[in-house]
């Protein structure tokens, strides 16, 4: 079914809606809140922004004092979404023509557009096809860079997508390349730096899956269901696909919580951020300011109405909420710092392919993980692809203009993508957002793509 919404116009374009100015259910929007209507026959519950904050800063109130912040979030949001993402089924596949497909999956590549139109649109890919693709087995001649797998962390689907993706581009390569285990790598955002060599035990056999656990401390520094990640662990086990801790280390990322990037010494910077000129430049493209208030800026609001910025990712108690500059200063080490990871990977292993494990959050609209990647990798031929694993219209859509009970119907659709913001506008330099000029198409500057590819699993 359709879903309408008054989209601001210098941030969005959408893939297979009508315009809010045809619609007769379409919400009225202000500049403080967006809101969201469906029919009425199809609504089962409407959760407003302020209620689910509610219950959220209620449930985060209720945890000790001493948890670390990811602790706190983790427990938070599986007794708040745990339900939605990972139990709803009923993904069909949505073109006839590929029904005889064996996949457990539909896949379809999004086509931005930064033109006057503002009309980017979805193209179904074969299963088959977009497998040879992420495999990188028809690219540059040594099939080398990174592919990005963004994931729901608290979806068992998600994750099984992903073992399936890594024992299939296994094969594809070992066939292409002759590499035993096709040069290829897993990289974690669930595991710390300081835990590679717990990783490097699993694989040789020397562990098990339950020491790894321990030895990574999944519990203290994770918090999601580690037995929905075994599917993973097990196939890069079982295939002697090494596994690569991306992550920043927690206390390092709590001391510039603490007093952002000069709290964190030299040699400790410098461990996650190989690239300081590039680092330095990249917030000063005139499309990051979008990215942030679009992605970053609801990150950080959502973390707030939870109750949660008094304590750092480490778990030290703050006399106030800590301010969106040191959350931004700890959210841009995260994504660099597991770039930069890959990164060094990549160059250590000529041809070789990462892929990449993170959350949808990191992924989405280019200026995350992914071009953080593609900066340090454009002299080195390295190909960069990003996925979404079953996007919902709360990764896609403006904070605070989705319910769950819609977000959980477009899951249930006929093609899994109904209503998703395939794109991201920005302005040109020294267009100011909301101005009358705006709105001109002559002022755009460009455009962000979700991503590259969506995937959506089959019923």
């Amino acid at each position: 079914m359709p879903y309408y919404y008054y989209p601001p116009p210098h941030y969005l374009s959408r893939h297979d809606l009508r315009s809010h100015l045809d619609c007769p259910h379409c919400a009225a929007a202000t500049n403080a809140q967006w809101s969201l209507r469906m029919q009425p026959s199809k609504i089962f519950f409407i959760y407003q922004v302020h209620a689910l904050a509610a219950f959220l800063l209620g449930t985060a109130t209720a945890m000790s004092i001493g948890s670390s912040r990811r602790e706190m979030l983790g427990r938070t949001m599986s007794s708040a979404f745990g339900g939605i993402v990972s139990t709803s089924s009923g993904w069909i596949a949505p073109d006839a023509a590929m029904a005889h497909s064996d996949a457990s999956f539909s896949s379809y590549q999004i086509f931005p557009d930064s033109s006057a139109k503002l009309n980017p649109y979805l193209k179904q890919i074969a299963p088959s096809n977009l497998s040879q693709i992420l495999a990188m087995t028809n690219t540059n001649e040594g099939g080398g860079g990174a592919l990005w797998l963004g994931e729901h962390h608290n979806s068992a689907r998600d994750h099984q997508l992903q073992a399936d993706f890594v024992r299939d581009i296994n094969k594809q390569r070992k066939t292409k390349f002759g590499a035993k285990n096709g040069n290829m790598a897993v990289g974690l955002e669930m595991v710390q730096v300081q835990f590679q060599p717990a990783l490097d035990s699993y694989i040789a056999k020397n562990i098990s899956a339950e020491e790894m656990k321990s030895q990574v401390k999944w519990e203290k520094r994770w918090n999601w269901s580690f037995e929905n990640y075994l599917p993973v662990f097990e196939t890069c086990r079982e295939l002697n696909i090494p596994l690569v801790a991306l992550n920043v280390d927690s206390e390092d990322l709590g001391l510039v919580e603490l007093g952002g990037f000069p709290n964190l010494p030299r040699d400790k910077l410098q461990k996650y951020i190989i690239d300081p000129t590039g680092f330095a430049q990249y917030a000063s493209n005139e499309y990051y300011k979008t990215y942030v208030d679009y992605v970053i800026s609801p990150s950080y609001e959502m973390h707030q109405s939870m109750g949660i910025l008094r304590n750092t990712i480490t778990g030290q108690l703050l006399d106030e909420d800590m301010p969106f500059s040191r959350f931004f200063s700890g959210r841009i080490l995260w994504d660099e710092g597991m770039a930069s990871n890959a990164y060094k990977w990549s160059k250590a292993n000529q041809g070789g392919l990462m892929i990449g494990l993170v959350g949808a959050d990191h992924v989405k609209f280019e200026a995350g993980i992914t071009g953080r990647y593609q900066r340090m990798a454009k002299d080195k031929e390295l190909n960069c692809i990003s996925v979404i694993l079953n996007p919902t219209l709360i990764d896609t859509r403006p904070s605070g203009s989705v319910s769950m009970a819609s977000s959980l119907l477009s899951s249930a659709s006929a093609s899994g993508t109904d209503g998703l913001a395939l794109q991201l506008r920005y302005l040109r330099k020294g267009i100011e957002v909301g101005s009358p000029e705006s709105t001109e198409s002559r002022n755009t500057g460009g455009v962000l793509a979700l991503a590259d590819y969506v995937i959506v699993s089959k019923a």
